[in-house]
């Protein structure tokens, strides 16, 4: 089986400190946004977090 990676290991670190002072994670547990099964829910929002502020290349 493939092990996955903490979900605070996914993001950048000048991102990292403002997840953990706003307790963005903790806001989805109370919110009960979860899945059944895969990437958790919190992963899933960081990842989206992260590349919504990727730069896009449309070449």
């Amino acid at each position: 089986m493939i092990k996955q990676k903490e979900s605070c290991n996914q993001l950048p670190k000048e991102i990292k400190p403002a997840f953990q002072e706003l307790n963005v994670l903790k806001h989805l547990k109370d919110a009960k946004i979860n899945k059944k099964f895969g990437f958790t829910a919190a992963y899933l929002f960081q990842l989206v977090f992260v590349l919504s502020l990727k730069p896009r290349n449309y070449l």
